[in-house]
């Protein structure tokens, strides 16, 4: 890339980037390059260029249309639906620079075709009646035969153009012109049903989508995670006897009084005929749940499914109301949260996923968490979030509800362990250690022929919501989104033949550190320090070094970054087949350095030691076998790591590799992914030189597209049934770190039979609602 003053030469190669960029930034031609003139944005500009140009492809589109805000409620201003919801979306997004980052696709209206796909032709002719009329009264009267719905002239146009703007965003993916993308759209869509309109929704955006790309393209694996607060009942009907499509909602429920106030809405729905064990829902039973019971979620549920089911494409119901501020959802989750749950869904179906708004009602809280889903989706780094502690409760109940309904299809839930019912004489006090689930539904299941059309939005108490803007404008301000000059740095000692063979490392940073007159031990460890100095400097995100000796160096670089660096927080992950007990021997009383480790092999090999002193609860020594693969490793992630790891707050991870042990090279691409969501991307990966061979140089490779942000293969071996020995194993390490990480709160047994039926269950709502329950 060739630099003049203010001035950037980019290959015209590329000039297709250039369509949103135009809008806000003089460009000439130049020879065979485009000339821009990038004034006070040159340097996050200049980074991204250099970024794009190095993975040799546009990675993210945005589809909207300015047309959305003419969608509005006539005779009730206060409809917390309004066209702001649209207009302060994108302009966070365009202060934070990022729509000049995007590829821009051009919205459309769907087909006829396309909606019948999932709607009838009456769905149709009614809204498509209502185009241009104006008379209010009219449009009133229509809109209270529906549950929280209001009509404007303009409804059906743009219903039309959400709907098929979603359909274009999805077909841009699957055609591989993009990698993931965001539709920024109204009106909503994931309450519109097959016949009835229904919460602000007309068509079902994303289940046309979804229809489209399993009847157009061919795919037999979809998976729908919807995040809204509401639960989108319609999607759940749509899919719900369908294997093909994985429905997973987390939302509001409150036992029924939540709003759709639906049985259908509870955990025991899973799904029907053959798609029996495909449909999730996780209700929430209290309001004020937060960061802490979300990603409790994704890592005890979601992910695991998610990575079992092994989905060729990923959509999104983003609904933002989940989010501290917003009225209706009344709950805490931090906008940068957003950015954790969209990096933890990249790694699937190689990267498409397509982000499709839904709801969101404090426009702060909407727009931030909007911004930093589609921020991410550019390959920014994931931000940081207050260190997660012990989920709520009613999110630990809800979660082991869902497991135990599961637990007969996914073999990722195979680990729960079972009591015997017969043994229990009071389900009502039960021993801490075991889990009864119930149904309770305190909601109605009559609907009213007409709806309340006017002040029916939920409205906050002014003091409330000046103290909540309050709490947001402070967690905007203190969220770092620093972008580093370079994604990956590399260093290896020597580099040359490394480098030779694997020609993705050629887009990494070099490493450069001159060779001393010392020992090589001092010189390899010079190399990996300076890797390690260039991350906390900022000069790059991540790195990889291939060094000699690499668990002397490890000591001495780890003692480096907390003792010369002042890193506060380190964690260290022994991916090693044959762990090396002297660095876990080195640190055992260090508090500022959590040493993890995955294999059996050392000499502290007791998985059930912590540590000593004053730094138990910092050893973590899972104790696999060494035959153990890619299902077991993910089970140990899933359970134990990942969520010790975000309740110590690491500012650096760094972990030791090599090339034995039965873990996939797509595998260990796909566990880098998933923690680059930690230390905001802060992650140095470590080859021992010696061990370098062509069966590491798979999970090199895997590890370099991981850090790049690029696609990665899923591993083959993770469908399996989980190892017995190594499902105890993973057991009794959570036991042991129980006392001293709450986040691992969901060790419990549960009944041998099911419960949710006659004799112990004798609600007939339940069963003529859910006949499918007598076969689970």
């Amino acid at each position: 890339m060739l630099k003049c003053h203010m001035v950037t030469l980019i290959p015209s190669s590329v000039s297709h980037w250039f369509d949103g960029v135009k809008r806000n930034y003089p460009v000439t031609c130049h020879q065979n390059c485009l000339q821009l003139h990038l004034g006070c944005q040159k340097n996050i500009l200049e980074i991204y260029i250099q970024q794009t140009l190095l993975t040799k492809k546009m990675s993210t589109g945005i589809i909207y249309d300015n047309r959305m805000v003419e969608h509005k409620c006539l005779w009730d201003l206060n409809y917390n639906e309004k066209p702001e919801r649209f207009t302060s979306i994108l302009q966070r997004c365009e202060e934070l620079q990022l729509l000049n980052r995007c590829l821009h696709l051009k919205p459309r209206a769907a087909t006829k075709e396309e909606l019948l796909m999932v709607h009838t032709p009456e769905m149709i002719s009614i809204l498509k009646n209502t185009a241009g009329f104006s008379d209010e009264g009219a449009l009133e009267q229509l809109s209270s035969k529906y549950d929280f719905l209001y009509i404007h002239p303009s409804t059906y146009d743009l219903s039309l153009l959400a709907a098929g703007s979603t359909v274009e965003l999805v077909s841009n993916i699957l055609d591989g012109k993009i990698k993931n993308g965001m539709a920024v759209i109204r009106p909503p869509g994931h309450h519109a049903m097959k016949s009835e309109y229904c919460g602000y929704c007309f068509y079902n955006n994303v289940a046309i989508a979804a229809q489209y790309a399993l009847e157009t393209q061919g795919l037999k694996r979809i998976l729908i995670v919807d995040w809204d607060i509401h639960h989108g009942q319609a999607t759940q009907q749509m899919f719900y006897d369908d294997p093909r499509v994985l429905y997973f909602s987390i939302h509001g429920y409150q036992n029924g009084a939540f709003w759709p106030h639906l049985r259908e809405s509870d955990y025991h729905n899973i799904g029907r005929g053959a798609g029996l064990g495909y449909n999730i829902n996780v209700p929430m039973n209290e309001i004020k749940m937060g960061n802490s019971d979300y990603m409790a979620i994704f890592h005890e549920l979601l992910l695991p499914i998610a990575y079992e089911f092994n989905p060729e494409l990923v959509i999104v119901s983003a609904g933002y109301d989940a989010a501290l501020g917003c009225p209706e959802g009344e709950m805490e989750v931090t906008p940068a949260c957003y950015s954790h749950f969209t990096n933890s869904l990249m790694g699937l179906a190689n990267g498409r996923l397509a982000v499709v708004l839904e709801g969101g009602y404090c426009l702060k809280s909407l727009s931030e968490g909007a911004a930093l889903t589609l921020r991410n989706l550019l390959g920014d780094p994931v931000p940081l979030i207050q260190n997660l502690d012990a989920p709520k409760r009613s999110a630990q109940q809800a979660i082991m509800s869902v497991m135990y309904v599961l637990r007969r299809h996914w073999n990722c839930l195979q680990h729960l362990e079972e009591f015997n019912v017969q043994e229990i004489k009071d389900p009502m006090n039960l021993p801490e250690n075991k889990f009864w689930p119930r149904i309770e539904f305190v909601g109605s299941d009559e609907k009213p022929e007409t709806y309340a059309t006017r002040d029916i939005c939920p409205a906050q108490d002014p003091k409330v919501a000046a103290e909540l803007d309050a709490q947001l404008d402070a967690l905007i301000a203190s969220t770092c989104l620093d972008v580093q000059p370079n994604r990956v740095g590399f260093t290896a000692n020597p580099a040359e033949p490394i480098v030779a063979q694997l020609e993705i490392i050629q887009r990494c940073h070099m490493i450069q550190t001159e060779r001393s007159q010392t020992s090589i031990a001092e010189e390899t460890s010079g190399f990996f320090r300076n890797l390690i100095g260039s991350i906390l400097d900022g000069k790059c995100r991540s790195g990889i070094a291939i060094v000699d000796k690499s668990s002397e160096n490890l000591i001495k670089t780890l003692k480096y970054a907390v003792d010369s660096r002042g890193t506060k927080n380190v964690m260290f992950i022994d991916m090693r087949i044959h762990p090396d007990c002297e660095i876990q021997r080195s640190f055992q009383e260090d508090v500022r350095i959590l040493c993890a480790s995955l294999y059996s092999g050392l000499a502290l090999d007791d998985v059930e030691f912590v540590g000593l002193n004053d730094s138990k609860r910092y050893i973590v020594n899972i104790g696999l076998q060494p035959n153990c693969g890619d299902a077991e490793i993910f089970s140990s992630f899933f359970r134990v790591l990942l969520p010790i790891a975000y309740q110590f707050g690491p500012q650096l991870i760094v972990i030791a590799a090599d090339s034995s042990g039965n873990i996939s090279a797509e595998g260990f691409g796909q566990i880098i992914h998933l923690l680059t969501s930690i230390a905001e991307g802060r992650l140095s990966v470590t080859f021992e030189n010696s061990l370098v061979i062509n069966s590491s140089l798979s999970r090199i490779k895997s590890c370099v597209q991981a850090l790049l942000g690029e696609p990665i293969g899923m591993p083959g071996e993770i469908h399996h049934r989980l190892d017995a020995t190594s499902v105890c194993t993973i057991r009794t390490v959570n036991k042991a770190h129980n006392p001293y990480w709450n986040a691992l709160q969901f060790n419990l047994q549960v009944p041998d039979v099911n419960v949710l039926v006659p004799p112990f269950m004798n609600d007939e709502k339940v069963l003529r609602y859910n006949p499918e329950l007598l076969h689970s």
